[in-house]
């Protein structure tokens, strides 16, 4: 800093406020008679003001800082109030959306099977991570009329069956799982079979089709529905004909179906409680 101070840039400076202070002072003095070209003086002039008008700046902005710092408070609360509601707003619309729609998809299977009753849609709210079926838990139990072995649904296909429950909750094998046997038939050609799982199968998301004639006729992209039963009611959809291979006895057949559920992503589902059939030996 000893060194600024003695150095010739320090001498320039102070020798050109030197200069405009003294034409300040000659101007103040002669009046309108002093004659210096203005452009030359905003040269000189212009870093220091320039200086000045952010300082200027600055000490504005500060203050309004200080003495404006709780009107901003408050507008800054009632922002946030108002953001609130309408976040609040959005919700309740998309809750009622979801529900409109659910009722929608109640009123369309009733329609078609006016013997089925069940529970109150439910919703997913966890999956059984050691579950390599994709298994998962509803919000629904046994205060909702649900039983152990109750059928689950979605307007699109059968996703899997109760097999634990407690009063507020209930746990739901999916149709990919090993322990999961189900009477199906194929709605095309009649092709008739049991679907039990093989884990090959699953873990890339199909079910396994077995059982069937090796002269059914059943044929790739065939729909394959329930055959009915105790535990899963008729005509619920299971999925679509995948593959077709014959077994090593080369007298039967397997097929590989294509749910037409992704029961690894299904959020909300409907549980039958109650159908003709149901429980009968």
């Amino acid at each position: 800093m000893k060194d600024f101070f003695q150095s010739w840039k320090f001498k320039v400076i102070v020798c050109i406020f030197a200069l405009v202070f003294g034409f300040m002072i000659y101007a103040a003095i002669a009046g309108n008679n002093i004659i210096f070209p203005r452009s030359v003086l905003e040269t000189i002039t212009r870093p220091f003001s320039n200086t000045a008008i952010s300082i200027s700046d600055w000490v504005e902005n500060t203050l309004d800082t200080f003495v404006n710092a709780q009107k901003y408070k408050d507008e800054n609360i009632m922002l946030r109030e108002k953001l609130n509601d309408l976040y609040e707003q959005i919700r309740d619309k998309e809750k009622s959306d979801k529900e409109n729609s659910q009722l929608r998809e109640m009123l369309e299977i009733s329609e078609k099977k006016p013997d089925y009753e069940w529970s109150a849609p439910c919703s997913v709210i966890a999956r059984n991570a050691n579950d390599i079926y994709s298994g998962f838990t509803i919000d629904k139990g046994s205060n909702d009329g649900i039983e152990l072995h109750d059928p689950v649904f979605t307007s699109i296909g059968l996703v899997g069956v109760v097999t634990e429950i407690s009063s507020n909750y209930s746990i739901v094998t999916t149709i990919l799982s090993s322990d999961v046997t189900i009477g199906a038939i194929s709605t095309n050609t009649d092709t008739v079979g049991i679907i039990e799982n093989n884990i090959e199968y699953s873990i890339d998301g199909y079910c396994l089709m077995g059982y069937i004639n090796r002269n059914s006729g059943i044929e790739i992209g065939e729909p394959i529905v329930t055959s009915g039963g105790s535990i899963f009611p008729s005509d619920l959809l299971i999925g679509t004909v995948k593959e077709i291979f014959t077994d090593s006895n080369g007298l039967t057949l397997h097929a590989v179906i294509e749910p037409s559920e992704n029961v690894a992503n299904v959020t909300d589902v409907f549980v039958i409680t109650s159908f003709k059939g149901q429980g009968a030996d």
